[in-house]
C-alpha cells in the first residue's frame, strides 16, 4: 500500500491502530455480517480519500470514529430495533444445536454464537444510543470525545449510555449465564455454553484486567476482526 504521510501519521499506522475497532463497531451496529463488512471497507475507502485534506483540527481517532458513525449508521438504517419481550421469546424457543459438520469447531462456534447473541443485545435500543453505547463500551471513548462524534451534548450522551446499560444488563443478569452464573439461564445454547466452560473463560478474563466490561470481554474472547485487512 502506497502510504501518504500525514503530520507522522500514515494510512499504515491507522490500519494497524484503528482496523480492528472500525470493524467492530460496524458488527456491533449491524447484525448482518455481509453489510457489516462492506460499512467497515467503505469507512476505510472514506478514510483513503480524506486522508490528505486531514490537518489535525481533530484527534485522528475522533476524525476516524466521525467517519465510521456516519458510515455506519447510514448501512444501519434498516436495522430492527427489539423489545425484550421478543428476545426473551426468542431467549425461551427450542435449543439450537451446532451445524453437523465434521470440520466444525464447536467452542469457536459456541463463542461466535454467544457473540451474535450479546450483539442482539444491543439492537434493543434505538441506532443512535447503540452508537453511544458502543463507543463508550466496546471501544471505551471519554464521554466528552463520544459527544463530539455524535454532535451531541455531553450530559445527554451519558444518560443515553447509562438507560441502555440499564436496559441491557437487567436482561442479561435474568437470563444470561456467562453473564450472571446465577441467572435464570434459559439460553438456547445453554448446554453447549456449559459444556465448554465459556462462562469460566470470561470469569478468567475478567481477573486478568482491572476492569473489563461485558462486550469488552466478549471482544477479547474472539479472535479479532480486521475488515480492513483485503486493503493492506
Amino acid at each position: 500500500m502506497e502510504t501518504s504521510v500525514n503530520n507522522n501519521l500514515s494510512l499504515d499506522d491507522i490500519a494497524r491502530d484503528y482496523g480492528r475497532m472500525v470493524s467492530s463497531i460496524c458488527r456491533r451496529m449491524i447484525m448482518d455480517g455481509e453489510t457489516a463488512r462492506d460499512a467497515a471497507q467503505q469507512v476505510w475507502v472514506e478514510i483513503t480519500k480524506s486522508f490528505p485534506s486531514f490537518r489535525g483540527e481533530s484527534k485522528i481517532s475522533t476524525w476516524i470514529y466521525t467517519i465510521t458513525r456516519r458510515i455506519a449508521a447510514d448501512h444501519a438504517v434498516n436495522e430492527k430495533t427489539y423489545s425484550l419481550r421478543f428476545v426473551r421469546d426468542y431467549f425461551n424457543g427450542g435449543d439450537i444445536d451446532p451445524p453437523a459438520r465434521v470440520d466444525l469447531d464447536k467452542e469457536l462456534w459456541v463463542k461466535q454464537t454467544c457473540d451474535q447473541c450479546v450483539t442482539a443485545m444491543l439492537h434493543c435500543v434505538d441506532n443512535e444510543t447503540r452508537l453511544a453505547h458502543i463507543f463508550r463500551d466496546v471501544v471505551e471513548l471519554e464521554y466528552g470525545e463520544i459527544a463530539g462524534i455524535l454532535e451531541k451534548d455531553e450530559t445527554a450522551v451519558r444518560q443515553m449510555v447509562s438507560r441502555s446499560r440499564k436496559r441491557i444488563s437487567s436482561f442479561l443478569s435474568e437470563r444470561c449465564a456467562i453473564y450472571n452464573p446465577d441467572g435464570d439461564c434459559r439460553c438456547r445454547i445453554g448446554k453447549h455454553v456449559g459444556e465448554v466452560n465459556l462462562a469460566a473463560e470470561y470469569q478468567k478474563i475478567g481477573k486478568m484486567v482491572r476492569r473489563v466490561n461485558f462486550y469488552k470481554k466478549s471482544e477479547m474472547i474472539l479472535p479479532g476482526k480486521n475488515y480492513w485487512k483485503n486493503f493492506l
